[in-house]
């Protein structure tokens, strides 16, 4: 028995035995890392891998108003799919604002991962929605660009930051 900075009596740790990663464990590992590095940005084994699987698939896609398919889509529609997709739920094909009308309102401090970001890029009078993206973590969100079709975006660029217009969690 050794003393502790406490004075308690624990026994003394002779040795460790480490085993080797289990198959699956090293498989994991390595969907991580392709993940990282394919999306560039950190992904780690708490964050929801099929959303980040998800995104990897539809990385790239062109963007195509009306559209909701791996051969081109627009910004609801590669919502449409996420959801139904990832979180199993059918938020049904409709606009930017449609969707917006679907979600109770959030704070942009309190985004989650899977919460909705939306944008007023056309500056519809009103302030109706023109444009919707998926937070993943860490300032980032995901959505179908005109220009670049589906890419990974931070809210802290300049464009997003001008053009927020608010945040919200999916109503079930």
């Amino acid at each position: 028995m050794g003393t502790t900075s406490c004075r308690v009596h624990k026994p003394a740790v002779v040795g460790r035995v480490c085993l080797p990663p289990s198959p699956l464990e090293l498989e994991v590992e390595e969907r991580i890392e392709d993940l990282s590095l394919e999306l560039k940005t950190p992904v780690t084994i708490e964050d929801n891998l099929t959303l980040y699987e998800f995104v990897k698939d539809w990385l790239r896609v062109p963007y195509r108003y009306g559209a909701y398919s791996k051969a081109g889509t627009d910004c609801s529609g590669f919502v449409y799919h996420l959801y139904k997709d990832v979180y199993g739920i059918d938020v049904t094909r409709t606009s930017a604002q449609g969707l917006r009308e679907k979600c109770r309102a959030i704070d942009k401090t309190e985004l989650k991962e899977g919460d909705l970001v939306f944008f007023n890029i056309r500056n519809r009078r009103g302030g109706a929605a023109s444009h919707v993206g998926v937070y993943l973590k860490n300032g980032l969100f995901v959505h179908a660009a005109t220009r670049s079709g589906v890419t990974i975006s931070r809210m802290s660029d300049g464009y997003y930051t001008r053009y927020y217009l608010s945040s919200g969690r999916i109503l079930e």
